[in-house]
């Protein structure tokens, strides 16, 4: 795949500027990337000038210990900003991470409130995904909150000081009291995440949308698997899928929301990775996910999920072109750092900046379940975890019974996830414990009943230790 054909958008925001600043003296379309600006006719003031427009809208500081004026050239001064750019973003700390770090520190057990709660009004999608970790598309027979439940439940989250609410499902804006929700969460001067498929998100629905959200901390997160409608329909399972989502997402951008595109990766759009790349450019995204896949939901059956899931050596080769592309496409399209697309100790390149550190170990083997986080089904069940839903022994209770502050502050409800867990398998004498704490504990509860068993996702192998295989149910 030849990145190239796509023209840099710091490069154009370099030439801009030169154009802009030389009063079009100087034409930056036409000036080649190694000639020095200084040859090219441009002032040291208009140089300056360049400089102090470029790290205003980068939100950067370009200084002579990193680059001196004399050597400014387009080429020159891109890579500058892409290095400081990659720096910002792995040296800022997210509000989340920040306040999670109390927890998965040891500082405590469990935050005094819970940072996100992850709503799903409804399990009714217009998708029926193979993978879908909750088996959305049906109604399950579940007796869904109404309106006023559901904005009582948003007023528990204003009494509890949620930051942020998520909301999911199913897909959530086939309730038709959605949009209506989300105005209730702003009056409550709450932010919300929304995940949908987009297919649902018409011309209106996005404008009324754009009335509602605040850019500045409200996301929408959009599902796609691949950038033609037979890779998307058969992973979403349901023809017409594609057409309907691109359908969404331009509508979102029509209106002025940037939605993140999210990709689950199987063996079916595996070989189309890259191809989304410069698909995503060509439509304008700017944030793009790649999630690996989970033994959840309709993949909770281990023939589904072995049959569906990419051996170690695919997941490695698109973790690496990812975190590959992630720096070369800076300024162009943010890949997301997360490193979902694969179980983090799994990858060599992440193993290498990492210590080893054989017997000792976590601070704390807390994730964000229960401790910092809780979720809501449409039927007002509370669980740890959205990936739990299907796991009803694992359930703590129901708003429609108690308020999320009596839940939450009940740590006799939450002991499994308050404190420590033992691991299991391969996981007990693994140099890498102490990094990943046996890694996400509902798939590890899913695939093997224990949740401090080895995350199916991990294919490291620590030495000396056999390898612990799913055994099907």
């Amino acid at each position: 795949m030849n990145m190239n054909t796509h023209q840099n958008t710091i490069d154009l925001a370099i030439r801009h500027f030169i154009d802009e600043k030389t009063s079009g003296r100087v034409a930056g379309n036409e000036l080649k990337d190694d000639i020095l600006l200084t040859e090219a006719g441009v002032s040291m003031l208009e140089i300056y000038e360049i400089v102090v427009a470029l790290e205003d809208r980068y939100g950067i500081s370009i200084e002579e210990a990193d680059l001196q004026v004399k050597d400014y050239n387009v080429s020159s001064l891109s890579k500058c900003i892409k290095r400081k750019l990659i720096r910002k973003t792995n040296e800022t700390l997210s509000w989340k991470d920040a306040f999670e770090s109390i927890v998965f520190s040891g500082h405590a057990p469990a935050l005094k409130t819970p940072l996100t709660v992850h709503l799903d009004p409804t399990f009714r999608c217009t998708s029926r995904c193979i993978f879908c970790y909750d088996s959305s598309g049906g109604d399950h027979g579940l007796n869904e909150m109404t309106t006023d439940e559901l904005k009582k439940v948003i007023d528990g989250c204003r009494e509890l000081d949620v930051f942020e609410i998520t909301f999911g499902g199913g897909e959530p804006f086939i309730r038709n009291d959605f949009l209506e929700l989300l105005r209730y969460v702003k009056q409550q001067r709450l932010r919300f995440y929304i995940l949908s498929n987009g297919t649902l998100i018409t011309k209106e629905v996005a404008r009324e949308l754009s009335g509602i959200m605040d850019r500045r901390f409200d996301k929408i997160q959009v599902s796609l698997d691949g950038p033609n409608p037979e890779i998307h329909d058969r992973q979403r399972g349901v023809p017409g899928t594609f057409e309907k989502t691109i359908s969404g997402i331009r509508n979102l951008m029509e209106n002025g929301i940037m939605p993140v595109v999210n990709t689950v990766l199987t063996k079916i759009n595996y070989e189309y990775i890259p191809d989304m790349i410069p698909f995503l450019i060509n439509q304008g995204i700017q944030v793009y996910r790649v999630l690996r896949l989970h033994p959840l939901g309709r993949c909770k059956d281990l023939r589904v999920y072995n049959e569906l899931k990419l051996a170690p050596e695919q997941t490695e080769s698109i973790f690496e072109f990812l975190f590959q592309q992630r720096e070369e496409l800076v300024g162009q399209l943010q890949l997301s750092n997360d490193h979902a697309c694969i179980f983090p100790m799994s990858a060599r390149l992440l193993r290498s900046n990492v210590r080893s550190l054989p017997g000792i170990p976590p601070a704390s083997y807390a994730c964000g379940a229960g401790t910092s986080k809780l979720s809501i089904g449409p039927d007002g069940s509370v669980y740890p975890c959205a990936y739990m839903y299907e796991f009803p022994e694992l359930k703590i209770g129901s708003v429609r019974e108690n308020s999320m502050k009596e839940l939450w502050e009940n740590d006799a409800l939450w002991k499994v996830y308050r404190e420590p867990l033992v691991p299991a398998g391969k996981c007990a004498r693994c140099d890498y414990l102490y990094h990943c704490k046996t890694g996400c504990r509902i798939l590890s509860y899913s695939v093997y009943g224990d949740m401090g068993a080895p995350d199916p996702g991990c294919y490291y192998e620590p030495s000396r230790l056999l390898t612990q295989e799913p055994v099907e149910k």
